[in-house]
């Protein structure tokens, strides 16, 4: 175990309670860490320091888990920038802007469709029964395309 003088800790076997009191941990909380695989299971007993201390500071600062971290976030950072330069060429919408203009165009149809009998009535007034319905679907179609250019930008 020593070498040149130093002592070699990494190899040194500690028992549970040891290996929890260096870690600053609770005898139960250790126990947890070893249950779920966190920490390496002991051999005969005993806990080598030097796995011990490795694997705990390995999962607290997991490399891989912060590398897929920041990657995610600088794809959602790409997708974010994608999206506001697709809205500013008019290629891309937000969702607020096109309720908004579906709003305008349903009032408007609801209006020009409920215009039709005031319009009308006075036109179908002794008209026979064919007569009335045909002016009553003309003044629709003409209205339905009256908007229908209002849809088209």
């Amino acid at each position: 175990m020593e070498r040149a003088g130093q002592m070699d800790y990494r190899s040194i076997g500690v028992s549970p309670k040891e290996a929890a009191a260096f870690l600053k941990l609770s005898e139960r909380t250790f126990y947890r860490l070893v249950e779920n695989g966190t920490l390496p299971k002991s051999e005969n007993g005993k806990y080598k320091l030097g796995e011990i201390v490795d694997a705990y500071w390995s999962s607290k600062f997991d490399p891989e888990g912060l590398n897929i971290a920041r990657t995610r976030l600088v794809t959602a950072q790409a997708e974010l920038a994608e999206s506001e330069l697709a809205i500013e060429r008019g290629e891309l919408y937000r969702g607020n802007a096109i309720i908004e203009m579906w709003e305008k165009q349903v009032n408007n149809v609801r209006s020009k469709l409920l215009a039709i009998p005031v319009k009308i009535a006075p036109e179908i007034i002794g008209l026979n029964l064919n007569e009335a319905v045909e002016k009553l679907k003309f003044s629709i179609y003409e209205a339905l395309n009256e908007l229908s250019g209002e849809f088209k930008r």
